[in-house]
């Protein structure tokens, strides 16, 4: 009887940790959408007309690199992630015209390492920096 109530104790303490694991997981992966969601929600507000408006950079300059605009107009409106275990890097140079935005973070489940999340995102504005003559 000692026996078997040993076991299912441990099946009970092994329940709860896969379940404190898969809250803290579903509360990382809901700030990384979350986060994502307004970076997406940013860029399509961030129009020739508001660039125009709004900064003091000329459009053709903003086209000259519009990754890099941005990145720029990102990093200054755009609040960090919500949670301080995530990390969140710009990569405005690796690929031309393609914002590429990292977040990682240690996944809260033992033997589990550092974890990527990687979003490229081309420019809104950008489709409007080439014209035919």
């Amino acid at each position: 009887m000692a026996s078997a109530l040993a076991a299912v104790g441990r099946l009970s303490v092994a329940a709860l940790s896969v379940s404190a694991h898969s809250s803290a997981r579903a509360s990382i992966e809901a700030a990384i959408n979350d986060n994502i969601q307004t970076m997406q929600k940013e860029d399509s507000y961030f129009t020739r007309e508001w660039i125009e408006d709004n900064t003091n950079i000329d459009f053709k300059t903003a086209c000259k690199s519009p990754a890099g605009t941005l990145n720029d107009h990102l990093q200054s409106v755009d609040p960090e992630p919500r949670l301080k275990e995530i990390t969140r890097t710009f990569d405005a140079n690796t690929t031309p015209g393609i914002l590429k935005i990292a977040y990682s973070f240690q996944g809260p489940e033992q033997n589990i390492g550092e974890e990527l999340r990687v979003i490229e995102m081309n420019p809104n504005f950008a489709s409007q920096c080439y014209t035919t003559l």
